[in-house]
């Protein structure tokens, strides 16, 4: 048998449309008199047997009832497949805005996509914040400058959310509603009401984890109605849209914390060379470490060879230090004793010094030091 596919009940009211469907399948057996199968259908074989045998009984019955009958259920096919179209819709342009990496730019987008995956032709977001709701984005089929001004006027004179307008109600109700005879209702605002020329209109909050971020107002344009659908493609579109949001929050937020990570990496780096490089201060009655007298001997210059005036700008002390006993031609176990560092250090010198000579090896670094060396001998 093939099962029911899940995605039938998918989204905010999917709960709510399979209890509906359990209760038909459920009368349906009663009806059909088969009292020992399941209380409801769970496969489309099923489903399907139940359409036969209520078809077959029904064409036993006089004329009228049946066509009726068959009427209703035509009907009732039509308001599905509507419906599964509309949602289907929907969740193909929520998934288009979840490729907008920027949170901002999404919700600039939102309207827009709201719009052109529906049959509402205007709609605003806005973003809650300080008990006010702030206009953000909004689109009008059709009439950009309409939109343009209306957010204009709507960002100029934010609503203030206080009882007992709607939409402070969605932010503790936090689902969609839809308004009817806008006009004259006694909970709308009056004057976003007039600006809006609403016979009716749908709102939905926007949530984020457990927090009203948003909410969005959508309408078929002024003077037009709207029905359960709408209402019910604008929470499905809502609900989608908090989800790629708080995605998207996430990913800018990781962003910047890694390119701070790297940041502070880069600074660490460049600070641990500093200390590196910084000379050494005694205290009051402290001596120096004293290696042995032949190797400080090699790691001072020869008389008439000023090496610190040839790379003076290029190589750091230490690293000068570190050149001079290469070119004596010490191992790194002796510069390290030398010189009082480790092993490690000797070698993050020696790779700096090539690096900075532009040299393959140490022998090629010595001998490019001593040639230019050699350059400045008096």
């Amino acid at each position: 048998m093939t099962a029911i596919e899940p995605e039938v009940f998918a989204g905010p009211l999917g709960e709510h449309l399979r209890r509906r469907f359990e209760r038909a399948t459920a009368e349906a057996s009663h009806l059909l008199g088969d009292d020992e199968r399941p209380s409801a259908a769970t496969d489309l074989d099923e489903l399907r047997s139940q359409i036969d045998a209520l078809s077959k009984r029904l064409g036993a019955v006089a004329g009228p009832l049946r066509d009726q009958h068959e009427s209703a259920l035509d009907r009732l096919r039509q308001r599905f497949d509507a419906r599964y179209d509309a949602l289907a819709r929907v969740q193909a342009v929520v998934a288009e805005l979840r490729e907008t990496t920027s949170p901002t730019a999404m919700l600039a987008r939102a309207p827009n996509a709201l719009c052109e995956g529906s049959g509402l032709d205007r709609a605003i977001l806005s973003l809650v914040t300080g008990g006010r709701m702030v206009a953000e984005s909004a689109y009008f089929a059709g009439d950009a400058a309409g939109a343009r001004a209306v957010l204009e006027q709507l960002q100029s004179s934010p609503l203030r959310l206080e009882h007992p307008l709607i939409e402070t109600e969605l932010l503790r109700r936090r689902r969609a509603t839809i308004v009817v005879d806008a006009a004259v209702h006694p909970r709308v605002d009056r004057r976003l009401a007039q600006l809006m020329r609403w016979r009716s209109y749908a709102a939905a909050p926007l949530l984020v984890g457990s927090h009203v971020v948003g909410v969005i107002h959508a309408d078929r344009g002024p003077g037009q109605s709207l029905d359960v659908l709408d209402r019910d493609v604008l929470w499905e579109f809502a609900s989608g849209l908090a989800q790629a949001y708080e995605s998207a929050t996430l990913r800018r937020t990781l962003r910047r914390e890694r390119e701070q990570m790297r940041e502070f990496l880069e600074w660490l780096n460049g600070r641990s060379g500093a200390l590196t490089d910084a000379p050494i201060m005694l205290a009051p009655g402290e001596r120096a470490p004293l290696a042995a007298p032949e190797t400080l001997d090699r790691s001072a210059p020869a008389e008439g060879h000023d090496d610190r005036v040839v790379f003076e700008g290029l190589l750091t002390r230490r690293e000068l230090e570190v050149l001079r006993l290469l070119a004596d031609g010490h191992t790194n176990r002796a510069i390290a004793d030398a010189l009082v560092i480790s092993g490690g250090t000797v070698k993050f010198h020696v790779n700096s010094i090539l690096r900075k000579l532009h040299a393959a090896n140490r022998a090629e670094a010595v001998s490019r030091y001593l040639r230019l060396l050699g350059m400045r001998t008096p």
